[in-house]
Formats: C-alpha cells, structure tokens, sequence
C-alpha cells in the first residue's frame, strides 16, 4: 500500500479522536456552567423567599397594640432615645426609666409598619394625677443608654395631633380614611361642632329630668316655708 495515503489515514484518525475529545471537553464545560447558573438561580430565589419571610415577620401596625389608644391632656412625649433596638426593648427601657414617677398605665412606642423600626419618639401615661406627671417631667434632659432625653407635655408637639412623614400600611390608611369620614359626619351634623342633634327619645328623657328636678325645687322649697 502507498505510505503516503495510509500517512494521510493516520492523520485523520488522529484529527478525528482529537476533535472528539475537544467536544466531549467543551460538553463536560457547558454542563458544568448549567449546573453552575442552576445553583446560582436556586440560592438567588432561596435568598429572596428569605428576604420576603423576614420582611413579613418585620412588618407590624403601628396602631395594632393596646397601647395605641390613650393619647390625653396628661400624656408625657418623650424623645432623643436609642431607637435602634426593638418596639419591645425601647418600651422596658422606658417603662424601667420613668417607674419612679409611679405606675404606668401607658408605653406607646411609635414606628413604621413595613420595617417596625423606632421613629424615635414615644407617649407615656401615668396612673396617678399631677404629681406623677411633674416628676415625670423633671426627666427632661436625663440620660438614658449615653442619649438625653427630652420629655415634656405631648399636647405641645405636633405628633400628639397628626402623624408627621408616616407612611403607615393598609390598615392605617383604612383607619385614618374612617375616622376622617366620622369627623366630616360629625362637623356636617353638628355644623361644626355648633349645634347638636338628638334623638326624641332623648329629649323626652331630658325634659322629665327636668320637670323632677324643677318638682324637688319646689317641693324643698315649701318646706322650708311651712
């Protein structure tokens, strides 16, 4: 047989079992990759299921606690606290600082609702009258964990009559779109407040209080003449 042709079989064959072995490497390359980008996809959408299940756990109503309600014209503010801790760990700071003024009937800790952080105030309620609330107030500027605080009346801050930049969640904006139709009610009715209306049962009610206590009047009164 002529070398020159079974030289040029050699090769090839020898071009051919190369060319096998580069795809069979550049096969085992790509599945690698695929298996590589698959791993990345699954931890990425397992990182974002965690992120969402801590975002729902964070997320809590500012206004679904007891302690919501109860704002009056004996309520203390209090400010210039750590707010980096939780809702619960800032209110046992609180509760723990202003417990020798007297019983407290009241913490409210406010914050956003998406994320439950501090928006760095709060309001406190004392069971007792007068002296309780000066004590309170002699706090002013007292330290509590390396911050000074400022305590003073919540009547005379803007927080105690309107939410300052809340965003506030669902539940809020429902609440506050309630109570603002209950006081568009209230001033249509009453006409700002100038004028009441009442049931005539009501005024029935009324009147023989009135017709009693008219009758008493008289009665005593001619006793006294007798």
């Amino acid at each position: 047989m002529d070398q020159s042709k079974l030289k040029r079989c050699s090769a090839s064959s020898s071009s051919s079992s190369h060319a096998e072995a580069a795809a069979d490497a550049t096969d085992s390359l790509q599945k690698e990759r695929e298996l590589d980008d698959l791993e990345t996809e699954f931890n990425s959408r397992k990182k974002q299921k965690q992120e969402e299940e801590t975002t729902e756990k964070k997320k809590e109503c500012c206004f679904g606690t007891k302690d919501a309600k109860g704002n009056n014209e004996r309520t203390i503010f209090v400010t210039g606290f750590d707010s980096s801790g939780s809702r619960d760990e800032i209110r046992s700071a609180l509760a723990k600082h202003f417990s020798s003024c007297g019983e407290l009937t009241r913490v409210f800790v406010h914050i956003e609702c998406e994320t439950g952080v501090s928006r760095g105030y709060a309001f406190i309620n004392l069971k007792q009258g007068v002296g309780e609330i000066e004590a309170a107030l002699t706090l002013n500027g007292s330290d509590l964990g390396g911050r000074k605080l400022l305590v003073t009346m919540a009547k005379r801050r803007a927080e105690y009559y309107c939410h300052v930049n809340f965003k506030g969640c669902e539940i809020c904006r429902a609440m506050f779109a309630a109570g603002r139709l209950k006081m568009y009610r209230w001033k249509r009715e009453t006409g700002n407040g100038k004028f009441t209306h009442v049931s005539p049962q009501y005024k029935a009610m009324c009147r023989l209080h009135l017709e009693a206590t008219k009758a008493r009047k008289m009665a005593k009164s001619k006793t006294k003449e007798g």
